[in-house]
């Protein structure tokens, strides 16, 4: 478990994308600030692999929120885009992390979180690639 270093914003090599080890109570309540988790993915071929997702807040588990990200030696892997549509070179770039060829070795992915939480487990389907269509609807549009 990571949480996010806000307080540590604005100091020299610290952003909001700083993360260091969660060292508070377990389990974990995601509303006590802003956390990554490690949970693990099972790919459609059957491959395992591990990832890290968002916990929810406030009981919003939606792919948005949950942000699934995979690490491989070859790279990181993100399936949420937020509202950029990503180029077709960047999904082949994607599977080549992950080892695979196409999306069909790879999606619909089925994952779930390996840290206990006061909400309960974190568990789901990721139909592919995701960015956000519509801010006012928040409509998801899935690639793959």
């Amino acid at each position: 478990m990571w949480e996010f270093a806000l307080d540590e914003e604005g100091e020299e090599g610290q952003d909001e994308a700083t993360v260091r080890p969660y060292e508070g109570n377990q389990p974990l309540n995601p509303t006590d600030g802003m956390f990554i988790v490690r949970a693990h993915f099972l790919l459609v071929d059957g491959t395992r692999m591990q990832e890290y997702l968002t916990p929810p807040v406030q009981g919003n588990s939606s792919l948005s929120t949950l942000q699934q990200t995979i690490f491989t030696i070859e790279g990181r892997v993100s399936f949420w885009f937020g509202m950029l549509t990503p180029e077709p070179k960047q999904f082949a770039e994607s599977y080549a992390c992950l080892g695979k060829s196409s999306s069909q070795e790879v999606f619909p992915i089925q994952f779930e979180s390996d840290v206990e939480l006061t909400c309960g487990s974190v568990a789901g389907q990721l139909p592919g690639f995701l960015i956000l269509a519509d801010f006012a609807t928040m409509k998801i549009k899935v690639f793959r």
